[in-house]
């Protein structure tokens, strides 16, 4: 099969994504080919069992950067120190036409970024120690259809009947090339991706978000890369109606440690001595 086939429904290959990705990063992003719309196709087919009710008046939390400080004063108007406060509702939500883009929104497309406990929520900024942020505490209005890209984290779409296949074993049957996709997309939205990186970088979680919202889903969960391990229960939500949500609460917090985890990914060089 040398195309993704909606109907059926089945994936082209299961390294699919990755061929979509390298395309909308580097070819062609606003005008998709024959293949990349079925692709995209089939990923509305294959969705299976990842529907979950996000209920009204859920409290789910926001992080920014940054806090609101106040001059106090005493009843003659002398200053007499300050009052820290976590930044007011409107700072806590995208501006609706000036929205910075993300992994699930293209630039000037507000999406709300909440995380399910506060820890998940103050990763995401990825604070350093000592950094002051204002958390929210984010009130759902409505339930929410989510669509949960979690079930493929932390996991490889390589090893398994694919690494067999490609080792000379036998072919992968359609359910494991789906399987070997959505571990790839479930990936795709947990990918951390800094400051400086290029923002071509979104452009396919960017397309696949807009996907599953035309698809009738009022939202994404995923896990994340960021965050203690504590916290591995912890899940970002992306809320495509940032109205759907109301700021309850916000309040300064200050970070106070942080654990580093490294691994060596790749051989060290190593200095020869003279002979």
């Amino acid at each position: 099969m040398s195309s993704n086939d909606p109907p059926r429904p089945a994936f082209a290959s299961w390294d699919s994504y990755s061929s979509f990705a390298r395309r909308v990063r580097f070819s062609s992003r606003y005008i998709l080919s024959v293949d990349d719309r079925s692709f995209l196709d089939t990923v509305v087919a294959t969705i299976r069992d990842r529907d979950v009710t996000l209920k009204k008046d859920m409290i789910l939390y926001r992080a920014q950067r940054g806090i609101d400080v106040q001059d106090r004063q005493d009843d003659e108007g002398n200053w007499i120190g300050e009052d820290y406060w976590g930044y007011g509702a409107a700072r806590m939500k995208p501006l609706p036409d000036r929205a910075q883009a993300g992994r699930a929104n293209p630039t000037g497309i507000p999406v709300l970024y909440v995380g399910s406990t506060i820890e998940t929520a103050i990763s995401e900024v990825r604070p350093w120690i000592g950094a002051e942020l204002s958390v929210a505490w984010c009130r759902l209005l409505r339930p929410l259809r989510t669509l949960d890209l979690s079930r493929g984290h932390g996991k490889s779409s390589f090893f398994g009947p694919i690494f067999k296949h490609l080792t000379g074993g036998r072919a992968p049957t359609q359910e494991e090339i789906e399987t070997a996709v959505w571990t790839d997309i479930d990936n795709a939205f947990s990918q951390p991706v800094t400051q400086t990186d290029d923002r071509a970088d979104y452009a396919p979680t960017q397309i696949l978000a807009e996907l599953f919202r035309s698809a009738g889903y009022d939202a994404i969960g995923y896990k994340s890369h960021f965050g203690d391990r504590k916290d591995r229960g912890g899940f970002n939500i992306a809320i495509f109606d940032p109205a759907a949500v109301e700021i309850a609460s916000c309040a300064p917090f200050r970070v106070t440690s942080i654990k580093v985890e490294a691994e060596q990914f790749e051989n060290a060089w190593e200095k020869r001595t003279e002979d």
